[in-house]
């Protein structure tokens, strides 16, 4: 069975927590240590070492310069294939401050206005919910329009949904869908309305959107590697989930071109590097010229909406990036996994410092280790403590008995938010496939199972079934994660 989110919550990363006790106090040394990188490189050894990662990657720049861009583990553990700057990861949601400057592209040609209500540019979208025709680019890039959080009817498919029209298909299932709140009366992190943000850039542009961002982003920006064209990418790196017994179990990353805008875009160390460089530097590329103008750059990055951070308590979201502060300087962050990988973004402009972190285990373990780069940076001692991998605890115990016939009216297929689950029986026991990985299913009650299988996520987790409008549905706890393809 699939995570039950995506992308998974962030909470556990307490970002701002780990600053605020691992650097309160710290100065930023005068001259930095001559083995800066070397000591940058070091806390990343240890920390990948300490949680088993299969392979990370770190970039680092500081005063505009880069310090560190390197690889670490294994980009396929099987081929032990060394991950390197060049190597290409699926990024997740760090697509999003993508899609917004792309969106930032259009404002800069006079094409597009952030506050006004994008009815305008797409008048083929119809609205179910009468409040939807306020809706701005500024609302969906700030996660204030009001379009739906999670994820219903078909979503990430094996293979993926590949074709050109997929992202007008999730523009107008989205604005068929009422919405949470008025436009601009709340705040709710929301892939949908990235995707719509994307299919408004799509359509002002007259080309599909991975064109536009390849010609107009990635070319410019020097940023050979990237692409949102994740089906024509042969060398993505390996994925893995955390197994009980076996450290890394291979894994699919989720992918769709419905999302594209939200989080499909495939990248490479070495290319955020570029990307984080030029934004630092408030748009301006490094040969001459800008791929943004700083205006519309320091716009991004202001806070303009209350928000609940990935990172765990209140924060600010500006335009695809969270906000904060350290040591009362202004700071972007942002984060994003595909279930099998994740990155993490981090931005102190007036610094003119970033740091992007890549993992192919979605590990939150691994995090604290940003306060230590971060210490390093600034000439300080690291002190944060890695946690180790830890043994995870026993999975939960399932002493329910139900007929055969009682478990195979669950048995089907069902559409998730990650990819198609097949629900079969074997013998007398119910089991799950999701791409490639199975689970047994030890019942509880009657339409309640416990997941059994090595998944570390899937520890002490309960699968429900439920009946609703005449179709069998997946639920983990309140949550509904899929729901019972046609026959």
């Amino acid at each position: 069975m699939p995570n039950p989110s995506w992308p998974p919550p962030l909470a556990r990363l307490r970002i701002h927590l780990l600053i605020a006790l691992g650097l309160s106090g710290c100065k930023a040394a005068d001259e930095p240590p001559l083995d800066r990188a070397a000591q940058l490189d070091q806390v990343m050894t240890d920390a990948v070492a300490k949680r088993e990662m299969p392979g990370a990657a770190l970039v680092v720049i500081d005063s505009g310069r880069v310090v560190i861009s390197r690889g670490y583990g294994y980009a396929d553990l099987t081929r032990r294939q060394p991950i390197t700057d060049s190597s290409r990861f699926a990024v997740g949601s760090t697509s999003k401050p993508l899609t917004a400057i792309a969106a930032l592209e259009l404002v800069a040609r006079g094409r597009l206005a952030l506050d006004t209500p994008i009815v305008r540019y797409v008048p083929d979208l119809a609205f179910a919910d009468r409040r939807g025709t306020a809706i701005t680019m500024r609302h969906l890039l700030t996660n204030r329009s009001g379009m739906v959080v999670g994820f219903s009817g078909p979503a990430f498919q094996s293979p993926p949904i590949q074709d050109s029209a997929a992202l007008g298909r999730l523009a107008h299932a989205a604005a068929a869908m009422p919405l949470l709140f008025a436009p601009g009366a709340g705040y709710a992190y929301s892939n949908r309305g990235f995707a719509v943000a994307g299919y408004v850039v799509e359509r002002l542009a007259g080309m599909p959107i991975e064109d536009f961002m390849d010609r107009e982003i990635f070319a410019p920006a020097g940023m050979g590697r990237t692409t949102l064209r994740f089906w024509e990418v042969p060398d993505l790196v390996q994925g893995y989930a955390e197994g009980r017994k076996v450290a890394n179990i291979p894994r699919p990353p989720s992918q769709s071109r419905e999302y594209g805008p939200s989080g499909m875009v495939v990248s490479t160390p070495g290319d955020v590097g570029r990307l984080l460089q030029i934004l630092v530097d408030g748009g301006s590329l490094p040969e001459g010229g800008e791929l943004l103008p700083k205006a519309l750059v320091d716009e991004m990055f202001r806070p303009q909406a209350d928000a609940e951070s990935e990172l765990g308590g209140p924060t600010k979201y500006g335009l695809g990036w969270e906000t904060g502060t350290l040591e009362g300087l202004a700071s972007v962050q942002k984060g994003g996994s595909v279930l099998a990988m994740a990155t993490l973004w981090y931005l102190v402009p007036a610094r003119r410092l970033g740091i992007a972190l890549f993992m192919t285990r979605v590990d939150y373990g691994l995090v604290p280790a940003l306060a230590n780069l971060l210490a390093v940076i600034q000439g300080q001692a690291p002190s944060r403590e890695i946690p180790a991998r830890a043994p995870p605890p026993e999975p939960m115990v399932a002493t329910g008995s139900i007929s055969r016939s009682g478990l195979q009216k669950w048995v089907g297929v069902y559409d998730t938010r990650s990819g198609e689950t097949r629900v079969f029986l074997r013998g007398d026991s119910l089991r799950t496939d999701h791409q490639g990985l199975e689970s047994g299913l030890a019942a509880i009650d009657d339409s309640s199972f416990a997941l059994v299988d090595d998944l570390v996520e899937h520890t002490g987790r309960a699968l429900v079934f439920r009946r609703r409008g005449g179709r069998r549905t997946i639920w983990f706890g309140a949550d509904s994660i899929g729901v019972e393809l046609e026959r």
